[in-house]
């Protein structure tokens, strides 16, 4: 058994999942550390001393429901700042076709990632998206065939270097080793998104409290990467001002009564609230809640699709439509209000492929961590390729691991290792 721990460390909760890996490659959920999320925002932490005190809490409720002593994490990462692009580039072998092996690969991805450097940002992922070789298109897996140039178009994902460093120094402080990092949306696609959908085309939304990311896959690759900074919790501050309630009181009536279309509310419907200095209840119209919340969705979907449009990105392009995930997804509502807004399918992206606490996890709120936990069970096996691989080829094992690298984000996305 392999035990691996996911830490998500959101805007308003910092979760801690226990997955353990059996010999049939079966991944069972064994504890959950959840708790309130302070000294952190939207990726950036604002107060070290407190996001510590939360990673610690979340780890230690995990420890104690698996029974077992946790002693390095899983990490997602994500925040205001990600950015990706895409990098194509060609490299000319022989004059004669010869066989296509690991440092050909390699090479390439290294020269996308020495080209998309930039000061202030470091490279989180390098992923080989399509190869062209010699004149043959559509290759999937290029090694071992033979050819005298091979093309590859590279998807690279970058986030700012402050934002790492703070992120991975909370952890660090809290006596966690980082075993390895994720970026967040690629753990959430991971864990709701379904090969098909990949293949075929879809847009993933992940809405958390304070940041919405998004993935792009087309023809079963990755195409665009990106963050929108802002989310649930923006929601939850335009209630509590437009009505003159506390945060807590907004958030209350956001889960219990807020939708996210106005003009299918009925205007009858009242939603009791307790306005801040007043000591009787009042009622408010429901539909005037769904309005306040359908206004920043449409901002931030517009946001979304601003950065969708940078990038060239059709929407039509896309036959598996939309899958909305994270806490916000279960806002009433949401499936409709995207279906109209998009006019695209939409369906709610729930954690898929682990077993054990399935009554907890089974919520579109875990997606990045159960996703992480995913992404290392894939991780692991991928190793064990690459180092038969390697052995076999008679490579030095200094060279392993950039080779792992290239293995764990090309089978992340298709399964050809």
């Amino acid at each position: 058994m392999k035990l691996v721990t996911a830490l998500d460390m959101g805007t308003n909760k910092v979760v801690a999942l226990v997955g353990e890996m059996d010999s049939y490659g079966d991944v069972h959920i064994i504890g959950i550390g959840e708790v309130p999320s302070k000294g952190i925002d939207r990726g950036y932490v604002t107060r070290l001393d407190l996001a510590v005190n939360s990673v610690l809490s979340a780890i230690r409720e995990a420890q104690e429901m698996a029974g077992v002593k946790l002693s390095s994490v899983i990490l997602g990462i994500s925040g205001p700042n990600l950015k990706s692009q895409n990098e194509k580039d060609t490299l000319s072998i022989s004059s004669q076709p010869v066989e296509i092996d690991y440092s050909h690969v390699e090479r390439l991805i290294e020269r996308a990632m020495m080209r998309s450097r930039e000061e202030g940002y470091e490279v989180l992922s390098a992923i080989p998206r399509k190869f062209i070789l010699d004149d043959q298109e559509g290759v999937v897996d290029p090694l071992g065939l033979l050819g005298s140039k091979i093309s590859a178009e590279v998807h690279v994902v970058k986030i700012g270097t402050s934002l790492l460093k703070n992120t991975e120094k909370v952890v660090l402080n809290a006596g966690m080793d980082i075993v390895e990092k994720f970026l967040s949306p690629f753990a959430s696609a991971e864990a709701v998104l379904t090969p098909e959908e990949k293949e075929e085309g879809v847009l993933m939304i992940d809405m958390g409290a304070g940041l919405t990311d998004f993935v792009v896959f087309s023809e079963g690759a990755v195409l665009q990467t990106g963050c929108v900074p802002m989310g649930g919790l923006n929601i939850t501050k335009d209630i509590a001002h437009f009505m003159k309630i506390n945060i807590e009181q907004a958030e209350r009536i956001k889960v219990e009564s807020g939708y996210a279309l106005s003009d299918v509310v009925n205007e009858t419907e009242r939603v009791k609230i307790r306005p801040r200095g007043e000591e009787k209840e009042v009622t408010v119209s429901r539909k005037q809640l769904a309005e306040v919340i359908q206004i920043r969705l449409e901002e931030i979907m517009e946001k979304l699709t601003d950065l969708l449009q940078l990038q060239n990105v059709d929407l039509n392009t896309l036959h598996a439509g939309i899958v909305i995930t994270g806490g916000s997804a279960k806002l009433a509502g949401m499936k409709e209000f995207l279906e109209r807004y998009f006019d695209m399918p939409v369906r709610i992206g729930y954690p898929m492929g682990v077993i054990g606490l399935k009554e907890k996890v089974q919520d579109p709120a875990y997606a990045t961590s159960v996703g992480l936990i995913k992404l290392a069970h894939r991780a692991l096996t991928i190793d064990k390729k690459v180092m038969t691989h390697r052995t076999q080829e008679g490579k030095s094992e200094n060279t392993l691991n950039l080779s792992n690298l290239i293995a764990k984000v090309r089978t992340f996305l298709r399964d050809i290792i």
